[in-house]
């Protein structure tokens, strides 16, 4: 994919392509070992606004580079992975340039372009899928055209996994507005009535995503549902959360690794951005102090409250009955911000307050393993 620097006034782009990139590389290649046929769905393809003749900078494109680099690398290993991808896109003229792309770009990755809506192509979809493995990627302009109802064939087809691209702030906008067509089309969007609540609520942003992330549990019927926050580049402010359903703890763990990469990426490129921003606004340049070794105040201000959630849901976990460290760990790693290394201080912190016992663990041991049972003192 292209650099931080050829997406500038669109840094939230760059981090969605940034994350979504190594995690599907990350995925396709766990995949690849244990199914062999694997399917990429990308649910609405565009290209919409690419500045590059290439489309270097779209999904599209960093999707059919890095299924290649996989299926490749899974060759050279010895496993020949039989790897598709399906895009959907209803605007003709983007869909014309979708088709261009396919084509230019085609290697030995096997794809299909699908016009019309990505509601309307749900059985087509589900005909190439086949009983393949299947990665859905949902990324809208806002929050229709994929109504709960209407795409619980694609979240309940079995084995697959799905991210979404909850725009909150689009949502945020009109969460308050009282037009009869527009609380329909959030009732179809989240699957229920219930986000009315929201409109009252302490914190909006964390009861959207939560409620969103608890219908997409339901519907799809998924083991472990997360999400990752998305900054817009010059405010503290929510732009967008990916979140992410799968029934294997491992994507979760895998999940959680990009995860600690994207926040870092975003603090860099946002500490570029707001400087950009002040250059253009005063007209003077500033000295570059490079990427910041230390995450931001309002990253590490979630992290802490993070860190907090994650204790108190262990302490529930636990409860009267001992649990193994691999059933444990991605039921913790499900909350934001949580990595295995953080799930692994806070066992040892635990352990060290004489709150829990780590059975199984030796005093030569620096850390918990997967075999390890974990119980309340």
């Amino acid at each position: 994919m292209k650099p931080p620097a050829y997406y500038r006034g669109k840094e939230q782009t760059y981090l969605k392509h940034f994350f979504v990139e190594r995690y599907l590389e990350a995925v396709a290649f766990h995949i690849g070992y244990s199914y062999l046929a694997f399917v990429y769905v990308d649910c609405f393809s565009g290209p919409w606004r690419s500045a590059d003749e290439d489309l270097a900078d779209t999904s599209i494109r960093i999707a059919l580079e890095k299924l290649n680099y996989v299926r490749e690398g899974l060759t050279t290993k010895g496993r020949t992975a039989s790897i598709r991808a399906v895009f959907v896109e209803k605007d003709p003229t983007a869909f014309r340039a979708l088709e261009a792309a396919l084509e230019q770009h085609k290697r030995a990755i096997v794809t299909a372009a699908l016009p019309g809506a990505f509601e309307n192509n749900v059985p087509a979809i589900l005909q190439h899928v086949g009983e393949r493995f299947a990665f859905f990627f949902i990324d809208p302009k806002g929050w229709a055209g994929f109504a709960m109802d209407n795409i619980r064939p694609i979240l309940q087809h079995h084995p697959g996994e799905v991210m979404v691209n909850f725009m909150y702030d689009f949502i945020n906008r009109f969460i308050n507005y009282p037009d009869h067509a527009n609380e329909e089309s959030l009732d179809k969007f989240f699957g229920t009535a219930d986000w009315r609540t929201i409109r009252t609520a302490t914190d909006r942003e964390e009861e959207s995503v939560e409620l969103y992330k608890e219908q997409l549990r339901k519907t799809g019927r998924y083991t472990y549902v997360t999400s990752t926050r998305i900054l817009k580049p010059l405010q503290d402010r929510a732009y967008f959360h990916l979140i992410y359903a799968t029934r294997n703890p491992k994507g979760i763990i895998k999940f959680r690794d990009v995860e600690k990469q994207t926040i870092k990426e975003q603090d860099a490129v946002r500490t570029t951005a707001q400087r950009d921003y002040r250059e253009t606004k005063t007209g003077q340049a500033e000295f570059p102090f490079g990427p910041a070794h230390q995450l931001s105040t309002t990253i590490e201000e979630e992290r802490a409250r993070r860190r907090v959630q994650a204790k108190e849901r262990l302490l529930l976990l636990i409860g009267a009955r001992a649990m193994r460290y691999a059933d444990l760990q991605p039921l913790i790693l499900e909350i934001p911000l949580m990595a295995t290394s953080d799930f692994n201080s806070l066992l040892l912190a635990s352990r060290d307050e004489g709150v829990l016992a780590i059975e199984g663990m030796t005093a030569r041991e620096r850390t918990p393993k997967q075999n390890h049972v974990i119980r309340k003192r």
